[in-house]
């Protein structure tokens, strides 16, 4: 993960943005401002044995919606797990293709199976707006084409809480900083980056993984420190994220 992030930074500095846009390279960062005030938690990766259990806990216990954006092969190894998702009040179910390549890596025809494939798995789970979030957030313009025709809108997000590179106890380097937007003071405090970043977009949608102990072990500050600043909870597929979605 580490490299598929620092190989994306490094194309955000050295190629033109235009160049970027025109090639459908990422649909990661979003660029349209946030329903003001609003948090739209994600977890993509799950369904994640132990994590998935924890994170739902926290979730009901406050009574804070969330999208999970699932891995279709792992959410058919452990559909118990998808079902306990599902029950969540306010739980979005999204489709995060079925084996999680990047898509900078695979043939175009490789793309429309990981989309076609974990769609037929999941799609009585998708709700009346599917939301697909590509791995990585990496993209291409036949994939967003074949999305679309499939009636699905394409999430990115806000927020990165970089908990990929926070997961561990050395830190991150200067580059991982960079590529998530942490600022030099966080780079050592997951909380304080997630919060500072949600403050500086007033809301917005917010990228963890099930995957990453340090998520699952923050979400309940996290849930705390946003409700005490004013701020409530949504998903992307509410009416209000219309703008954010692609």
């Amino acid at each position: 993960m580490r490299h598929t992030h620092l190989v994306r930074l490094r194309e955000h500095l050295e190629k033109p943005e235009e160049e970027l846009h025109r090639t459908c390279r990422f649909e990661s960062d979003i660029a349209t401002l946030p329903p003001e005030g609003v948090v739209a938690l994600t977890f993509d990766d799950g369904p994640e044995p132990g994590h998935t259990e924890a994170i739902l806990a926290v979730l009901a216990r406050h009574r804070v919606p969330a999208t999970f954006f699932l891995i279709a092969e792992k959410a058919k190894a452990h559909p118990e797990l998808v079902e306990l998702a599902r029950a969540l009040p306010g739980a979005v179910i999204g489709n995060h293709s079925w084996s999680h390549p990047n898509f900078h890596d695979i043939a175009v025809e490789e793309q429309a199976r990981e989309v076609g494939s974990a769609d037929a798995l999941l799609r009585a789970d998708l709700g009346a707006t599917p939301l697909f979030r590509y791995p990585y957030g990496n993209s291409s313009c036949e994939t967003n084409e074949r999305v679309h025709t499939l009636g699905y809108r394409i999430v990115g997000w806000h927020v990165d809480s970089c908990d990929w590179a926070f997961d561990g106890p050395r830190g991150l380097t200067a580059s991982e900083a960079l590529s998530c937007g942490v600022l030099p003071a966080y780079r050592h405090d997951f909380l304080g980056h997630v919060v500072a970043n949600v403050r500086a977009h007033r809301g917005g949608v917010v990228l963890m993984h099930e995957t990453h102990d340090i998520s699952v072990d923050n979400l309940d500050a996290l849930i705390v420190k946003l409700e005490a600043e004013g701020y409530r909870f949504s998903t992307p597929a509410a009416q209000e994220f219309e703008a954010s979605l692609r």
